[in-house]
Order: C-alpha cells, then structure tokens, then sequence
C-alpha cells in the first residue's frame, strides 16, 4: 500500500478532480457586444446574459428547467466516480473482449462521458447561435439588435471549455497507462 507508483496515480485523479472543478466554474462560451455593453455566457449548467431589454432576442435559449439539477448530478456523479476509483480494488472486469480493472474502466468512463459533454456542448452552441443573429461559435458577427443599435459580435469558446476537453482526455490517457504508471504488467 506504501507503494509510491500508487501514490503517484492517486495524485493525477485529484489533478484531474480539481480541472474538472475549475472548469465547471468557468464559463464555456462567451458572445461579447462590446459597443452596447452586452455579453452572453453559456456554463456548464446553463445560460447568463446582462441583456435586459434585449433578452427577448435570445428567448427560447434557455435549457429546460431540469437541465441544471441533472448537470449538477453528473458533475457530483463524475467526482464521486473519480475518487471511488482511487481506493477501488484491482478487481478485473470483462466487457466482451475487452478487458481491464474496475479503477481503469471507471476513470475510462468519466473521461469518454466528459469528451461527449463537451463536444454536445459546442455543437448545441454553435447550433443554437446560429438561429439568433447567425452569431458563430468562434469569430465575429455584425448584429443589428435594434436601429441604430448595431454592433460587432464576437465570440468564442473559453478556458472553461478547453479546461473540459482537457480533462477528459486526461481521464482517458489515465485509464490507458493506469497500469504502466502503478507498476503493474
């Protein structure tokens, strides 16, 4: 158990817990007028905005009402996940031909499920964008909220997000070498 290899790998996973926390916190996305003094920010859990008068221009956007509890559930799910993986025993666990420990498969599993989050978070926003102002996941729109109100759109995908791709390949490059990394053939 005094195996230093081990405690190693232990530490990742909380490298990894804590990326998956900080991101969480972060937004992902951000839509910035800057000349109206406008901004659009889409989190992990769902959307804010400082539009007032303007936010009927985006009305329909917001994500059902039960989005952010189930969001917050998986967050608690994957955290849970992820640190049961540290203590869980060397069991070996079977899935057709595949074969791997009950520790691998689960921090293989946090990993495949944060990449999925993040690429159905980027195509639903570049999806739902695009049906207010044709705004781009990336780049820059001219916008005409209201005459004479027009202004430049420029938008992007944030730390948050890239924090979220990172650590789910992170997960899986973990499961992958869990083995090489404790010592074990």
């Amino acid at each position: 158990m005094n195996n230093p290899r081990i405690w190693l790998f232990r530490f990742f996973i909380l490298a990894i817990v804590t990326l998956i926390l900080v991101s969480w916190f972060l937004p992902w996305w951000i839509c910035d007028i800057p000349t109206a003094q406008l901004w659009v920010e889409v989190h992990p859990w769902g959307l804010e905005h400082n539009l007032g008068i303007y936010a009927s221009y985006i009305e329909g956007s917001a994500m059902p009402v039960w989005f952010a509890p189930f969001m917050w559930t998986y967050l608690g799910l994957v955290v849970v996940a992820l640190l049961f993986s540290l203590f869980a025993k060397e069991k070996e666990v079977k899935i057709g031909r595949f074969k791997s420990s009950l520790p691998q498969l689960i921090i293989g599993l946090v990993g495949f499920s944060y990449i999925v989050v993040a690429i159905v978070a980027a195509i639903y926003i570049a999806v739902r964008t695009g049906d207010f102002f044709g705004v781009k996941l990336m780049g820059h729109t001219v916008v005409d909220l209201t005459y004479p109100l027009i202004g430049d759109a420029f938008s992007k995908l944030l730390l948050g997000y890239w924090l979220v791709c990172g650590a789910g390949i992170l997960c899986l490059l973990l499961a992958i070498f869990r083995k090489r990394i404790i010592g074990k053939s």
